[in-house]
């Protein structure tokens, strides 16, 4: 009796279900923006996203899919920054708004 009882813990161990861990990779670009006077708006491609300033880093920094884009920082009507930039995966662009733009 006293070896079954021990052996019953061994038994129940060996038929646990493996452990597999999965891990999920995001490769996708992240996008930071230095600079932009509050109330910026950031547009990627003609779509607004949100205030410009709020991509500078810690944690405000965009997922950007691989692609061509075009990137613009608008204030009001006012074009502040546009540049055609390419995103292959995985790397981190910094875009700067030139301080002589910001009023």
């Amino acid at each position: 009796m006293r070896h079954a009882l021990l052996a019953l813990p061994l038994l129940l161990l060996a038929c646990a279900d493996p452990v597999t861990v999965v891990r999920a990779v995001d490769a996708r670009s992240r996008l930071l923006v230095e600079g932009a006077p509050r109330g910026a708006i950031l547009y990627i491609d003609g779509k607004p996203l949100g205030e410009a300033a709020a991509f500078g880093g810690n944690p405000g920094v965009l997922q950007v899919e691989s692609g061509t884009h075009i990137i613009e920082i608008k204030e009001g009507e006012r074009l502040l920054l546009s540049q055609k930039v390419f995103f292959g995966g995985g790397e981190q662009r910094t875009l700067v708004v030139p301080k002589e733009v910001v009023r």
